[in-house]
């Protein structure tokens, strides 16, 4: 075993290790060239986003306040008219604002939003609330009449008159009013109990 001798193939032709080595180096080449377009246009995008969100923060986005709720105590009660399927309506609402001086006016005019409210649902047949599309527009209707009351008081204007009031309601139907929705600081009402009997 001692004369055994390991060949080697000295005389293998240079073109297999030469074509190995060009492979070799094409494709770190390929990749090292894949990884900086990658990195710059990655980076490009954030760099874009970024400059672009620092300039519209600037001028539109601000830090929000936390959202508030606030309970409109007591529950309202209403009655349905005669020869409705049920006799009442009881709801209990409640509101959600980030706006501290929202909350105080809604605190300030409890009684009158309490008298618009309780007059818009005094308005409704139980045949318009029975259906989810119903409860939807009533509550786009109660965010509006809040909001309108909320808005005219952090404001300083004079409520409508009860004349004004029913000339704008047609007979107390609900209508799904969305290019009349009112902005106000209030951002949405909710209901927090909803009971027909």
């Amino acid at each position: 075993m001692a004369d055994e001798e390991l060949e080697l193939d000295v005389n293998t032709p240079k073109s297999n290790k030469m074509t190995t080595i060009l492979l070799i180096v094409l494709i770190v080449l390929v990749l090292i060239m894949g990884g900086v377009g990658a990195w710059l246009y990655l980076g490009k995008d954030s760099a874009d986003s970024s400059n672009e969100s620092s300039a519209s923060g600037d001028k539109t986005e601000k830090v929000k306040a936390p959202l508030h709720y606030l309970s409109l105590v007591p529950e309202f009660v209403v009655n349905f008219g005669p020869g409705s399927k049920v006799r009442y309506l009881q709801v209990d609402l409640q509101v959600s604002t980030r706006d501290e001086k929202a909350l105080e006016a809604v605190n300030t005019y409890r009684p009158v939003l309490r008298n618009d409210i309780l007059v818009l649902l005094s308005g409704l047949s139980f045949e318009e609330l029975s259906q989810r599309g119903g409860k939807e527009a009533l509550q786009q209707q109660l965010l509006n009449t809040i909001n309108k009351i909320v808005t005219d008081a952090m404001h300083g204007k004079k409520k409508k008159t009860d004349d004004d009031s029913k000339d704008e309601k047609a007979d107390g139907a609900i209508k799904d009013n969305k290019a009349g929705h009112v902005e106000g600081p209030i951002e949405n009402v909710y209901f927090t109990s909803f009971i027909m009997q």
